[in-house]
């Protein structure tokens, strides 16, 4: 444990610039398509947290390097191919 620390001030959401507040929190729209998005993809892993995918199960985009999660590919009911992963 350390005796002595630094105090940082954070400023209050209001003192953000525009650009910084919107690169920071979601708005309501953003924060309901991820929560539909994170139903999807727990409800591939059967609502179970001890089966969920991690990164290295994960498809990763050629364009943009983003991980996507392999329930998109079943959603549209395309072929998975075998990925190496965890076990």
């Amino acid at each position: 444990f350390e005796e002595s620390v630094h105090v940082v001030p954070i400023p209050m959401r209001s003192e953000y610039s525009d650009r910084i507040r919107n690169r920071l929190w979601n708005n309501a729209v953003e924060i309901h398509e991820n929560a539909a998005r994170n139903a999807l993809e727990f409800a591939a892993e059967n609502w179970d947290w001890r089966t969920v995918y991690h990164e290295e199960d994960m498809y990763i985009c050629c364009i943009t390097g983003e991980l996507i999660h392999p329930a998109h590919y079943q959603s549209r009911s395309q072929p998975l191919p075998i990925l190496g992963g965890s076990d």
